[in-house]
C-alpha cells in the first residue's frame, strides 16, 4: 500500500512539474537552438577557413547536444537553494506519503527529465544546420542509452551540487571552479585520444572529470567508435558517479533537511 501511495505522490509531482515546464519549454528550446547554432555556424562553416576539417562542425554539434544538461545545472542549483532558504516547498513535499529518499532520488529524475525533453530534439535541428551531417553512423540503441544517462548523471550531479553547497552566496563561484573547468577539460573542443598522444599524463587525470565519459560516450555512439573512448567504459563509468553523486546527495540533504 506504501509503495502505490508513493508512486501515486510521485505521479502527481511530475505532472506538476511537466506543467511548469510547458510554460517555459518554447523559451527554453529556443535559446538552446541558439547555442546549438553558433557552434555549428562557427565551427562547421567559418572555422573552415582557418584549416579545420568540415567534421569537426559535426563533432561540436553532438558536443553541444551533450553538454547541454551541464549549463542547466546551476539554474536547477539555484533553485533548490532559493526554496530551501526561502518557501522551503521541499519541507512541505518531505510530509507527503513518500520516503525522504524517495522525493530526494525525485528530484534527480525530475531534472533528468526535464533537460532531455529539450536535448532530445536538438538532434534533427543539428541535422537542420549541418545539411552534410551523417546520421548513419549512428548507433540507435547505444546513443538511446548514452542520452539517458547522461541526463541521469546532470540530475544527481545537480543535486549533489546543491546538497553541499551551504548558502545562496556560494553559487556564484560555482561556475569559475566547478563547470567551467570540468567543461574546459572534459574532452568537449577535442578527443581523450588526440590529448593522450600530447600528454598521456595529463589524459588519464582527466578521467576523473565525469564530463569526460558523457562527451566521449555521447561522440563514439553518434559518430562510431573509432578515435574515442570506448563507449561501455563510458557508460558504466558515469553510473558509478551517478550512484555516488546521488547516495552523498540524499546522505547531505538527509542530515540539512532533519529527515534523521
Amino acid at each position: 500500500m506504501m509503495y502505490k501511495e508513493s508512486f501515486a505522490v510521485v505521479l502527481q509531482l511530475l505532472k506538476k512539474d511537466l506543467l511548469s515546464l510547458k510554460r517555459e519549454y518554447m523559451t527554453k528550446f529556443l535559446e538552446t537552438c541558439f547555442l546549438l547554432f553558433t557552434n555549428c555556424i562557427v565551427f562547421g562553416y567559418f572555422m573552415q577557413q582557418m584549416g579545420v576539417q568540415a567534421s569537426y562542425g559535426p563533432f561540436l554539434a553532438i558536443g553541444v547536444i551533450s553538454i547541454f544538461g551541464l549549463f542547466e545545472v546551476i539554474g536547477k542549483v539555484s533553485e533548490m537553494l532559493m526554496d530551501m532558504e526561502g518557501e522551503r516547498t521541499i519541507t512541505y513535499n518531505l510530509t507527503l506519503p513518500i520516503s525522504s529518499s524517495g522525493l530526494f532520488c525525485y528530484i534527480g529524475c525530475k531534472w533528468a527529465i526535464t533537460s532531455g525533453l529539450i536535448a532530445v530534439l536538438l538532434f534533427p535541428i543539428a541535422k537542420l544546420f549541418l545539411p552534410r551531417m551523417d546520421f548513419s553512423a549512428f548507433s540507435y540503441p547505444k546513443l538511446i542509452l548514452m542520452f539517458i544517462t547522461i541526463h541521469l548523471f546532470y540530475g544527481y550531479f545537480s543535486l549533489w551540487l546543491a546538497s553541499i553547497l551551504k548558502k545562496m552566496s556560494n553559487l556564484g563561484s560555482l561556475f569559475l571552479r566547478v563547470i567551467n573547468p570540468i567543461f574546459m577539460f572534459g574532452a568537449y573542443f577535442y578527443t581523450w585520444v588526440s590529448l593522450e598522444k600530447l600528454s598521456p599524463t595529463f589524459a588519464w587525470i582527466t578521467l576523473i572529470n565525469p564530463i569526460v565519459y558523457v562527451l566521449e560516450g555521447m561522440r563514439s555512439a553518434a559518430l562510431g567508435q573509432e578515435g574515442h573512448l570506448p563507449f561501455w567504459v563510458c557508460f558504466f563509468s558515469l553510473w558509478g558517479f551517478i550512484f555516488v553523486f546521488a547516495s552523498h546527495a540524499i546522505y547531505k540533504l538527509k542530515r540539512r533537511l532533519d529527515c534523521v
